[in-house]
């Protein structure tokens, strides 16, 4: 017993008949309560009132409103429905508050890590070298008591960067496995900077990773890379030398020979 809803007759019409039409008011004092008056009942949950009558025609009051007893079921459920719709309008805005690079989970794990550390990963990522050790050493600013938990959350944190990165390789036709590995082969140095630069700015500025996912690739495409040369076999296309030590392909949506480089732009554009 909580909330309790008073329910009290204030008008009396169509008296000469056998079931009169009784309209009711009610009060609010208290959670729940169920009454049963004459055949008159009401019964109250969480603040909504469901009511009911022997007397079909009598009204029932909700939110000072007069409802028809076959009417106030849709109408609450109308009600109800307006006010979910109104909370998933506004959950839909707190999400479209996230900023335009990382999420803001992401960047409240990257506020709280040390600089130094943090850094050392991205260079360790970059040399290849991210073990779970380095992994666990990249989070240790946030106090963790074991290390199982901070692996956990570091990889966690890893695997966040290489889908934002899998985003940012998309846009420039290659997947993210195959744009990692030409970032690196393009210039280690360039990409370290490229990459903490986009870290720094967390993700809301990655002009200098796109510039150098879009340049890399180009000394990435050349006939000596066999692994490069095995991908795009294995997805159907011919590969063969040019003139001038790069690839031409054909194959798939491509007839003619075409450059790498123009490969790319139009993979770019499908």
């Amino acid at each position: 017993m909580g909330t309790t809803y008073k329910f009290q007759a204030h008008s009396v019409t169509d008296q000469h008949t056998e079931e009169p039409t009784i309209n009711y008011q009610s009060s609010q004092t208290g959670t729940s309560q169920y009454k049963n008056v004459n055949g008159k009942e009401s019964v109250s949950t969480g603040g909504v009132t469901r009511a009911t009558t022997r007397s079909k025609e009598a009204g029932v009051m909700y939110h000072g409103i007069s409802i028809s007893p076959d009417e106030i079921d849709s109408f609450i459920e109308e009600v109800e429905g307006e006010k979910a719709e109104a909370e998933a309008e506004a959950e839909q805005a707190e999400q479209e508050l996230e900023p335009e690079g990382f999420s803001n989970s992401t960047n409240m794990i990257l506020d709280d890590l040390d600089a130094g550390d943090l850094a050392n990963a991205i260079n360790q990522a970059v040399d290849g070298n991210l073990t779970d050790e380095n992994i666990i050493n990249a989070v240790k600013s946030l106090g963790f008591s074991d290390k199982e938990s901070a692996l956990e959350v570091g990889s966690n944190l890893v695997d966040s960067f290489k889908e934002y990165f899998g985003n940012i390789a998309a846009t420039q036709g290659i997947d993210p496995e195959t744009s990692w590995e030409a970032l690196l082969t393009w210039n280690k140095a360039e990409a370290g900077k490229a990459i903490h630069d986009w870290v720094n700015a967390r993700g809301v500025d990655s002009s200098r990773l796109k510039d150098a996912l879009d340049e890399s690739p180009n000394k990435y495409g050349r006939y000596e890379n066999q692994g490069l040369i095995e991908v795009l076999q294995e997805s159907g296309y011919e590969v063969r030398k040019s003139p001038a030590g790069g690839l031409i392909i054909r194959g798939n949506n491509y007839k003619d020979w075409t450059t790498w480089t123009e490969f790319r732009k139009q993979y770019k554009k499908q």
